[in-house]
């Protein structure tokens, strides 16, 4: 049996109960409330059926049987919900194998434990893999926007402001999309994230990505995956300096650079003692300027100068 057929035989369930096809988000919602209720009771059934007894003494052999029928009207009303979203079972399946990547991703980077070693703090979003030229593409083809990326603004806010469109929706939308999951990686930066770990680096990917957005969370690990990208670990900060000084690598000045694109963090880097790395773009030209700053333009430049500073 399909997952196509798991959904639909679960709508013509659903139909035979009487769940209207056209539903406010309201009634939707209401329903969504009924449903994960059953759905929870069902789970607590199927603990029934273990001999899981945390308050009692009591012995209870399990009951296989009704672990497996249990788990059916788990997954039975967790599809119904689905369904009464609208969610495809398409959809579903990319969901399943992007969730499946992140758990494999999360798993391993666990089992890298920092020793001591040297530390360098890489960006993703155009130094990593190129977000905004990918991003202006998407606004053209979506919108029929021509962004400029030579613009000084890194989201062309005005350009969306003059198209009479809500910058923040819009970005809303890229996400949902799967935009962070289909850019383009930079030139060299599977080479150069390679050339760092046989330097002897601890490499700390940290982003500024909206990490509560679970499409984002998961499109991050996936791409990173698919375009072998090794590294140690990976966080979401919208503050990467305070991020910093939190970590564990600060206080015993492990922190050998940082290699970011965005301005703000590039000169709070730099202000407080962060040798930093940073590609020349048009909307960065002043940090450009700032003592402790160098730029480069192939990212390999960085190990050739870095190591022979």
């Amino acid at each position: 049996m399909k997952i196509l057929e798991l959904f639909y035989d679960q709508k013509v369930f659903s139909d035979l109960i009487g769940t209207p096809d056209s539903m406010t988000d309201y009634e939707r919602d209401e329903m969504t409330k009924d449903l994960s209720l059953a759905l929870h009771t069902e789970v607590s059934n199927l603990v029934s059926a273990t001999s899981y007894r945390p308050h009692t003494n009591e012995k209870v052999d399990p009951d296989p049987d009704k672990i497996l029928f249990e788990s059916v009207d788990v997954i039975r009303y967790a599809i119904a919900i689905m369904n009464l979203w609208g969610v495809k079972p398409g959809e579903f399946e990319s969901a399943w194998k992007l969730k499946d990547e992140y758990l494999t991703s999360f798993r391993n980077i666990e089992k890298n434990k920092w020793e001591g070693q040297k530390v360098a703090i890489v960006d993703m979003d155009d130094v990593l893999c190129e977000f905004r030229l990918c991003f202006a593409n998407w606004l053209n083809k979506t919108y029929n926007i021509n962004a400029d990326v030579n613009s000084k603004e890194y989201y062309f806010i005005e350009d969306l402001k003059n198209a009479g469109i809500n910058p923040e929706g819009v970005f809303d939308k890229f996400i949902s999309e799967g935009g962070f999951g289909n850019l383009s990686p930079v030139d060299g930066a599977c080479k150069f994230m390679k050339k760092l770990r046989s330097d002897g680096y601890f490499i700390h990917i940290l982003t500024a990505r909206p990490k509560s957005n679970l499409r984002c969370l998961y499109d991050t690990h996936a791409w990173l995956k698919r375009h072998d990208i090794v590294f140690d670990r990976l966080d979401f900060a919208s503050e990467k300096l305070r991020w910093c000084m939190q970590s564990q690598y600060w206080m015993l000045g492990s922190i050998q650079f940082a290699v970011d694109d965005s301005p703000k963090h590039v000169a709070e880097y730099a202000k407080h003692g962060v040798k930093v790395y940073m590609p020349p773009k048009s909307y960065n030209h002043e940090a450009q300027q700032l003592k402790n700053v160098d730029t480069y333009t192939k990212l390999n430049e960085i190990c050739l100068v870095h190591n022979s500073g």
